[in-house]
């Protein structure tokens, strides 16, 4: 997915306001088949309402009157779902990645549209992309770290040239919170407009948990007994407060990925494993860099650069913290005399890779973000003087 040529085709990202609940059983939304092309396009999907099956299956039938993607991607959103990645088969020959992750991971989120732009980076064909379903994130979340994400992803995917469209449900979220995510968008719609089809809203008693203005959800099963051990109180009485630079520190050190996003006119974004030095404040990080790709050239250029690592439980338990500053490559000695590979021990596998690159064209180098700022948010009371 080369970015040349494709930023003055792709349009600002557009909003369509749903009236009611979209309907499940509709797969793709047929938006993204919108004047496909003879050659080669790829299309995205972003889910909460389907299991990959069931995608893969609906996706058969579309294809049925439309020219093939070259590739399909399904980025589908289940509670308490483990971070996994899957590999199926639409159309004729058309590959379908499917990504299955929990509504409260905004990182893995991240991660499988940052595996998907690092696959697609070298690509010289256009990429449609829709985000179904955004509602579905409020029940985890408070409304403005939604749009924090929302506004990295899009900024994200319109930089590396995608074409790409959201629905969300107005009813879903209170007016403030709604113009909030209105200012994101170039084009807002009205549900009128929207290439899918919206149905009643479910009753309380249906199967489906219905989301509330307030963002809760309806709890059945295994959720309520875990709801009778702690219940997270209403999103207007949570608020948040700086961390101090000890809070900082601890939460760094026992944390393991997150989020490298590089600035300039065209943000990139990737999934990062690091390793925090508390005594210094630096972070290391393993990265495979190979001839044209985004990330080196980033990092040759000596692109300013910020690492977002968030940790979220519920509404009043939650740490975010920026760190800015610039990317540089360590010699062998300085590996060696900074202890790297010790302070990267305790990182985690930031990714959940289904793209397997030759690894005979990647060079694995050590690099250091060292920090200009470091600068970090948690949400207060409950999580005051709790560990990471």
């Amino acid at each position: 997915m080369t970015s040349t040529g494709h930023e003055s085709e792709a349009a600002g990202p557009t909003l369509y306001l749903e009236s009611s609940e979209l309907d499940p059983t509709e797969s793709f939304c047929t938006d993204v088949f919108e004047n496909a092309a003879d050659g080669e396009y790829r299309v995205v999907q972003v889910t909460a309402t389907q299991s990959f099956e069931s995608v893969r299956d609906a996706l058969n039938t579309q294809l049925e009157q439309i020219n093939d993607p070259s590739e399909a991607a399904v980025i589908i959103t289940t509670p308490q779902a483990e971070k996994e990645a899957t590999r199926g088969q639409v159309g004729e020959d058309t590959p379908l990645y499917g990504f299955r992750v929990s509504p409260d991971d905004l990182t893995g989120i991240s991660i499988a549209f940052s595996q998907l732009i690092e696959k697609w980076e070298a690509e010289d064909a256009p990429v449609k992309i829709c985000l179904r379903d955004i509602e579905s994130l409020l029940p985890y979340h408070d409304a403005e770290l939604v749009y924090r994400f929302l506004n990295t992803v899009l900024a994200t995917l319109q930089g590396a040239g995608a074409d790409v469209h959201a629905h969300f449900r107005s009813g879903a979220t209170d007016d403030q919170s709604l113009q909030l995510f209105r200012s994101l968008f170039d084009t807002v719609v009205d549900h009128e407009a929207s290439p899918l089809q919206s149905v009643a809203e479910t009753e309380p008693d249906a199967e489906q948990a219905p989301s509330t203005a307030s963002g809760e959800a309806t709890l059945s099963g295994d959720d309520e007994d875990a709801a009778d051990k702690e219940t997270a109180p209403e999103p207007d009485s949570v608020s948040s407060g700086e961390m101090s630079n000890e809070e900082i520190d601890t939460f760094l050190s026992g944390e393991g990925y997150g989020t490298l996003a590089f600035g300039g006119d065209k943000p990139y974004a990737i999934p990062m494993s690091y390793g925090y030095d508390d005594s210094e404040r630096v972070l290391y990080m393993h990265m495979g860099l190979f001839e044209g790709s985004e990330k080196a050239s980033r990092i040759r250029d000596q692109t300013p650069a910020s690492l977002v690592v968030t940790r979220y439980e519920r509404p009043d338990k939650w740490r975010s913290v920026v760190v800015e500053g610039t990317v540089s490559k360590l010699s062998r000695d300085e590996v060696r005399e900074r202890e790297v590979v010790t302070a990267f021990a305790k990182s985690e596998l930031a990714s959940v890779d289904i793209f397997v690159p030759d690894l005979s064209e990647v060079d694995f180098e050590w690099y250091m973000l060292d920090p200009e700022t470091l600068s970090g948010r948690r949400s207060v009371g409950s999580m005051a003087g709790a560990e990471r």
